[in-house]
């Protein structure tokens, strides 16, 4: 194993570690706790969940700042100040005397998740693992994976035990304790390592485009992405719903069961079979599966072949979105300026998704479930289209 290659295995399980903290404390955890905190501060949990929808629009927003950070700071310096800060926040949520106190601090966690989360991670990878970045990434996102495994019973349990004041508590001293030594680690480790230079940095595993196609590929992979994370964000909060109001009675909650294991599956066939892909080939893998899961709930009948039919495309479909949005950036556009355009694309991304469950719910009122469904599917299309001119453009030489 070469000098610049060291530590891959330790690096990518810190990352894995600090993603499941930051994944089920951050995002796993809010829906468990927020019927108990809406019954202390006197709220509807629609108030909550809008909340934290204002906080996914503001991370959107200045995604693209916290990414120029990544570069300039180098991205585990980054995250290890974050850690600091969010592990403060939990400490002010557990402590929070009111609602718009609870409120502020819910806003500014989420505004700020960008810099502990996969992004971030995913650009100190191809800092700290310039080679083999891609297969890393796949690695990351399959330790990733079990934040809901992990935190959805945790959070429960703990919930009925200490409280959710003594679940922010718990949250911030995991942080404080746990991700904030590795991510300290990570950057101790960039400290005792020669930087790359032209010479050392290995060449890429797929050359970048070319830049005079730079901007264009980076606006048809943008709007691609968050298209695609529309879909998967409004399906992510009307799941149940919707698959009931399909009549598939009480199999609709077999879903979310055989969703998970099959995210996990799809990132080890992506790790082991798939690992000599253009991340471009497996971003259409991706988007098509997404595509086709949507499709699957236009099928005029109902039952559990239809349930598990949508569980294992939405599931490879979204379990495969996570490893896209690192290597496909990395692929196209290289590692010089990752974490700018990394912020840049989760900014479209971000404000699309948090708008996204609110646009299908008013549109499920306005026009009908079924029509919902093939406007999602629509946008779901019109996502995975968008990626072969970007195609096309990766392979151009």
């Amino acid at each position: 194993m070469s000098k610049l290659s060291n530590g891959w295995a330790g690096v990518v399980a810190a990352l894995g570690v600090t993603a499941i903290l930051g994944y089920g404390a951050i995002f796993y955890a809010f829906p468990i706790l927020v019927p108990f905190v809406a019954e202390e501060f006197e709220v509807t949990p629609a108030t909550l969940f809008g909340i934290f929808s204002a906080g996914l629009f503001l991370g959107g927003v200045f995604s693209s700042r916290f990414g120029g950070w990544l570069d300039r700071f180098g991205a585990p310096r980054v995250m290890t100040g974050a850690s600091a800060v969010v592990a403060g926040l939990f400490t002010g949520l557990a402590l929070a005397p009111n609602i718009w106190v609870y409120g502020g601090l819910v806003i500014t966690l989420e505004a700020i998740s960008f810099l502990v989360l996969y992004d971030a991670a995913f650009a100190a990878l191809a800092l700290r693992v310039p080679r083999g970045t891609r297969q890393a990434i796949t690695r990351l996102t399959l330790i990733g994976g079990f934040a809901s495994t992990l935190f959805w019973p945790l959070t429960g349990w703990m919930v009925e035990t200490v409280g959710w004041r003594g679940c922010y508590m718990v949250f911030a001293a995991l942080h404080l304790g746990v991700a904030l030594p590795l991510h300290g680690w990570l950057a101790a480790l960039g400290r005792k390592m020669r930087a790359p230079d032209a010479e050392t940095l290995p060449a890429p595993q797929w050359p970048p485009v070319q830049p005079a196609q730079t901007g264009r590929a980076f606006w048809l992979l943008g709007v691609s992405f968050a298209l695609t994370g529309t879909a998967i964000a409004a399906f992510g909060v009307h799941l149940v719903p919707v698959l009931l109001d399909r009549g598939l009675g009480q199999s609709a909650y077999l879903v979310g069961m055989a969703m998970g294991p099959t995210q996990v599956l799809v990132r080890v066939v992506d790790a082991t079979l798939w690992r000599g892909f253009h991340p471009l080939s497996v971003a259409l893998i991706s988007g098509g599966a997404v595509a086709l899961a949507v499709a699957a709930l236009l099928v005029p009948s109902s039952g559990l072949a239809l349930a598990l039919a949508f569980a294992v495309l939405f599931g490879a479909g979204q379990g495969l979105a996570s490893i896209v949005r690192g290597a496909v950036p990395l692929a196209l556009f290289g590692s010089v300026g990752l974490g700018r355009r990394l912020g840049q694309l989760a900014g479209l991304r971000n404000v699309s998704a948090a708008a996204a469950p609110v646009l299908f719910a008013v549109a499920q009122q306005a026009i009908g479930l079924v029509a919902t469904l093939w406007l999602a599917l629509f946008i779901a299309l019109c996502g995975l289209v968008l990626l072969l001119p970007l195609r096309k453009l990766a392979l151009m030489r």
